[in-house]
């Protein structure tokens, strides 16, 4: 920018970089109406007319009036800068929608009630054993699959379920060798789509696989106003708790027991345990029940109500003798099956204590002796709940 002075009489002069719009007054912003400024806005002469200028400032120092270099500005450390979070404006969305209350649903298969399907093949057959669940809601929370079988006895090795892709090992226990097993549980949650679903039961890996399996359904809590057509509601369960308590030990004698095909047991009264049996022992059982039909066949069930979540060791108490059963007697727990050897031992007339094992145990706790697979004696005379302390 170049600075001239004047003078009062000087001649006309013209400032190159003058524009024709009046200066606005620096403390004025854009918006500003200024106004007329006496002096500054007054009415220009015509353009013959001799200009007036008014007086100018008084003369600046030589210094000030040099050319003035442009000043490069500070640069800005961006470390020191802030991110200022700017919230959105907010969206009326509307009301929310009502939450669907969540029911417990249970649909059965469409052939929930015909026979039950057999399948008997090889690892590599491609049969299966095919249900349909009708009309599944959309909106399910949680899912278990429903069935019965029958000889589902190689645990992880019986077969495999698959519904919708997802692959599920089918339920098994050594002790359900030709035994039908009602209302087996297998959770399948996040397999069920909605709409039909198809469940199919295959082979395992064994050499051969045999079983059968029939009333398939699928129980399911789900968010909807009520259950499908195809399905039925069911009640909330109340949650009891686990019991509590005292861990005590606990013992079930022979004659407290539950037993199926009663008449194939003597009732030892005088040595205090019961076995199996088919040939002529009415004399040595107490209770007149005896009855054998030549199998040797029965089970005899020891059932715990309320017990107290703890370890607890189960011990067997039983009359070893040399003609028991060679395979070994079968007891279960819970559905886990062991086999305790009661050929051991002199024989005397005796009880002999056998640690079956050792388990956390809570709530309802069954012990089984299953005499039903097999065509040697068995004995029991208690069972015990021991707590590991």
């Amino acid at each position: 920018m170049l600075l001239v002075g004047c003078a009062p009489g000087d001649a006309d002069t013209t400032d190159p970089a003058w524009e024709d719009g009046a200066p606005v007054p620096a403390e004025a912003s854009v918006d500003d109406d200024v106004g007329p400024r006496p002096g500054v806005d007054a009415a220009l002469p015509p353009d013959d007319g001799p200009v007036a200028l008014p007086d100018a400032p008084p003369a600046l120092d030589a210094g000030a009036a040099a050319l003035l270099d442009a000043v490069t500005p500070a640069p800005i450390d961006a470390s020191t800068m802030m991110a200022v979070d700017v919230a959105p404006a907010p969206v009326d969305a509307g009301p929310s929608a009502p939450v669907l209350p969540e029911l417990r649903c249970r649909v059965q298969s469409t052939t929930y009630d015909a026979a039950m399907q057999e399948l008997d093949v090889g690892p590599s057959s491609s049969a299966r054993l095919r249900f349909t669940l009708p009309g599944i809601p959309a909106g399910v929370t949680a899912a278990a699959l429903r069935y019965t079988s029958f000889d589902a006895d190689h645990p992880g090795e019986e077969g495999v379920i698959t519904l919708n892709g997802q692959r599920f090992q089918m339920l098994a226990n050594t002790a359900w060798d030709n035994v039908t097993v009602p209302e087996h549980r297998v959770d399948v949650s996040g397999a069920v789509v909605a709409g039909d679903n198809v469940v199919a039961f295959g082979p395992g890996p064994l050499p051969r696989s045999f079983f059968r399996v029939g009333r398939v359904a699928l129980e399911f809590t789900a968010r909807v106003e009520r259950c499908p057509d195809a399905a039925t509601p069911m009640p909330t369960p109340v949650d009891a708790g686990t019991p509590a308590g005292p861990v005590v030990e606990r013992t079930i004698g022979y004659r407290a027991a539950t037993y199926t095909q009663r008449g194939n047991w003597v009732f030892r009264c005088d040595a205090n345990y019961a076995y199996t049996a088919r040939g002529d022992h009415a004399a040595e059982d107490c209770t007149g029940g005896y009855d054998p039909d030549g199998t040797l066949r029965g089970t005899a069930t020891f059932t715990f109500t309320n017990v107290t979540a703890a370890t607890y060791d189960v011990l067997i108490g039983s009359r070893h003798s040399s003609n028991r059963n060679d395979m070994r007697a079968l007891f279960t727990v819970n559905g886990e099956g062991l086999r305790i050897d009661q050929r051991t031992g002199d024989g005397a007339l005796a009880i002999v204590t056998d640690l079956w094992g050792r388990r956390a145990l809570s709530g309802t706790v069954r012990v089984v002796l299953d005499a039903t697979r097999n065509s040697g004696s068995d004995s029991v005379s208690f069972v015990t709940l021991r707590p590991v302390r």
